[in-house]
């Protein structure tokens, strides 16, 4: 397993982030269909908490759509063992995207490292 580690964080963090992606889009379908189906409602106070499940399920579709895309990039990163600093954000990113998968992306990452290193090395002589 030495020196593949970098290669499994890279997978594990592309798996997460699809995984963001994929899970953010309920969240915008409830934000937006809740909040079309609350304002519908001829109650006024119905109409008065159609914005409810916009300020509740918005904010966590976009950190969903975001961790997705910064572990994707991340994951890219890691598995051309270039940018570490970005290959840790994409593992940290991954944990909001799936926890399992993201905390054991967070591992390989961090134990990557002097991959990362060497790679840097043989490409600066």
């Amino acid at each position: 397993m030495e020196g593949n580690k970098a290669t499994v964080a890279g997978i594990l963090d592309i798996t997460a982030g699809i995984f963001g992606l994929v899970g953010a889009i309920p969240l915008l379908v409830l934000a937006f269909g809740g909040a079309t189906v609350l304002g519908m409602v001829p109650e006024p106070e119905a109409n008065r908490l159609a914005i409810l499940p916009l300020v509740l399920f918005l904010p966590l579709a976009l950190l969903g759509f975001v961790a997705g895309i910064v572990a994707i990039f991340g994951g890219m990163a890691a598995l051309n063992r270039r940018r570490w600093g970005l290959s840790v954000a994409g593992a940290i990113a991954a944990v909001f995207g799936f926890f399992p998968v993201g905390i054991a992306a967070v591992v390989f990452t961090i134990l990557a490292e002097p991959e990362f290193r060497a790679t840097r090395e043989l490409a600066a002589s």
